[in-house]
């Protein structure tokens, strides 16, 4: 949270190319573009650095959004995408949003239908509690959606998994994916998912640790990864 008052809309991030070299050298199978605090819509460099990362590396290239600024050409020029939709219902979206309307996600697919996209359903009171999170998926298994995360909302009050026990058919890095009408349904903690990354921040910065994926022991404490060589499929996340 402290790079948040730097902005880089407007440029090639600092220290690209050293962050591709470790992309290559630990085999990174997917590269994503999201922010803290912005939209990767709002990026007016998207062609050039799109170009420049498949100039290094082919892998599939993903982007993050809420979708709220869709533009065809920018969005089409990544491989896959995954859209943020907290609630179809414009109320219950502005309230966990702070304004606007949920994404036109049956004219994406529309426009994209040979990319792969998903949708991120983050959890809050107002779409659990009264049961609109179902709502939701239900609109969604209308679609031609087949992935779904419903998210723990990060630096907030934890959620809970809300999706029925009797729906659960595999895990998913560590995560439990559940059966919907139609869609696989991933309940999606980052403090436990079993995933590893590089990071390449705001300042230019390149870390092999990501925060929000590190795990808690049994009493609470905060752990990185190799804290569970056993992987994370176990009752404490619970």
């Amino acid at each position: 949270m402290a790079l948040d008052s730097l902005n880089n809309l407007n440029k090639l991030p600092d220290n690209l190319s050293q962050f591709l070299e470790e992309c290559i050298k630990r085999k990174v199978k997917e590269i994503c573009v999201t922010g803290t605090n912005t939209d990767p819509l709002l990026y007016t460099k998207t062609f050039e650095l799109l170009s420049e990362i498949r100039f290094q590396i082919v892998v599939p290239i993903a982007i993050r959004t809420n979708g709220i600024l869709y533009n065809r050409a920018i969005f089409g020029d990544y491989d896959k995408a995954s859209i943020t939709v907290c609630s179809f219902d414009k109320e219950i979206y502005r309230k966990m949003m702070g304004s606007g309307e949920p994404p036109n996600i049956t004219r994406i697919l529309k426009n994209h239908p040979k990319m792969p996209i998903k949708v991120n359903i983050v959890m809050g009171p107002e779409n659990v509690d009264n049961g609109d999170i179902f709502k939701t998926l239900d609109i969604l298994s209308g679609m031609d959606i087949i992935r779904v995360n419903i998210r723990e909302p990060y630096g907030q009050p934890h959620i809970g998994n809300p999706m029925p026990a009797e729906k659960f058919d595999h895990h998913t890095l560590g995560m439990p994916t559940y059966r919907w009408k139609g869609l696989q349904v991933t309940y999606w903690d980052v403090h436990y998912v079993e995933v590893e990354s590089i990071n390449l921040y705001a300042n230019g910065r390149i870390s092999l640790i990501y925060p929000i994926t590190k795990g808690h022991d049994d009493k609470g404490e905060v752990h990185e990864q190799s804290y569970f060589p056993g992987g994370r499929i176990q009752e404490q996340w619970l």
